[in-house]
């Protein structure tokens, strides 16, 4: 599965490689894609609780999820 989830806060490429580094790690998430420029987290998923996983990780490192 694919999902993007819509972000506010990340501004640079270090805020995408952190973003990138707090997902990577989660259970049944095959890859990440971080786009500061435009707010897109994409990440691809082998189940659909990964999405709430996912949202919870972006908030806990400070930027805020809009979807």
């Amino acid at each position: 599965m694919k999902t993007t989830i819509n972000t506010t806060g990340m501004s640079c490429s270090h805020c995408e490689n952190r973003t990138i580094n707090a997902l990577k790690d989660l259970d049944d998430i095959t890859s990440v894609k971080a786009n500061a420029k435009n707010g897109k987290v994409v990440i691809k998923h082998t189940k659909e609780e990964t999405i709430q996983r996912a949202k919870e990780k972006i908030t806990e490192i400070g930027y805020e999820v809009l979807s």
